[in-house]
């Protein structure tokens, strides 16, 4: 039997498609970071929100900062693959489906916003959506028996590598995704990884955040506020005991080691 949510947002897509309603890319302004946390981070993938308050189309393009936002149905794309948690469809598997998001967003995001592109960008957006609907429909047998085979310790792992940005991101939150104690969790974890729930996550963001880090233009303290770090000392204290320098020691020797010449950070674009 198919998948009810599955489903739900075939049916969802169709309808959007009929509609006319306003696409914005979701940017900073300056590029810059402000102090307060509102959960700032990045992706390498294309995102894809519909959203129903206020009633639109998010788009986030790959390696611009920019915080969370309330939504009804949200799609990560690369060339390989699309994911609508928890489902990923992976469309590099089957030569025959055609995934043409990453260049008809890429095409949108460079499309002036006047009357003159209002009936192409109209298209545009149709066309996204009829590819998403081709896709999941073609994929959804397999995302479905990909999901049931999983464990739930390697659904847990994603789910922490989806969410390491978000700094009230708790033992308790993630227990609850995966409808066990954290006790228990716990335990299936340390049997999977050999870390418990906060390890694996401070590990994780760490991997991020050294990521960040080999980038010239990316500052420590970004780097800090990126990966979900509430305390730069935590922060500091926590990388070097895993990489066993400090995180700018640590910026210095990787910029050292690369012959080629600096360059802005490209994870931390002005717009």
């Amino acid at each position: 039997m198919k998948n009810k949510e599955i489903l739900r947002v075939i049916e969802y897509l169709a309808e959007f498609t009929k509609r006319n309603l306003p696409v914005r890319f979701h940017t900073m302004p300056d590029g810059k970071i402000p102090a307060e946390k509102f959960d700032y981070h990045l992706h390498r993938h294309w995102e894809i929100k519909f959203c129903s308050d206020p009633d639109e189309l998010l788009i986030q393009a790959p390696g611009i900062i920019h915080c969370t936002t309330r939504y009804d149905w949200a799609f990560a794309v690369t060339p390989g693959f699309v994911r609508m948690e928890p489902w990923s469809f992976d469309v590099s598997s089957d030569k025959t489906v055609y995934n043409f998001l990453p260049e008809l967003l890429d095409t949108l995001a460079r499309m002036p916003e006047n009357e003159d592109f209002a009936d192409i960008r109209k298209s545009m957006v149709q066309a996204i959506c009829g590819n998403l609907q081709m896709i999941i429909k073609k994929f959804q047998w397999q995302a479905e028996y990909d999901l049931t085979r999983r464990d739930l310790a390697e659904r847990v792992l994603d789910y922490m590598k989806n969410h390491y940005f978000h700094t009230d991101l708790s033992v308790g939150d993630i227990a609850r995704f995966a409808g066990v104690s954290p006790q228990y969790l716990n335990l299936l974890l340390r049997n999977k990884t050999g870390l418990g729930i906060r390890q694996n996550l401070i590990r994780i963001r760490l991997e991020n955040a050294a990521d960040l880090l080999s980038n010239p233009g990316c500052m420590v303290k970004d780097a800090a506020i990126l990966t979900g770090w509430k305390s730069p000392f935590y922060f500091g204290n926590s990388f070097r005991r895993q990489y066993g320098c400090s995180p700018g020691e640590y910026q210095r020797k990787i910029l050292f080691s690369n012959d080629s010449p600096s360059q802005p950070c490209p994870l931390v674009n002005q717009v």
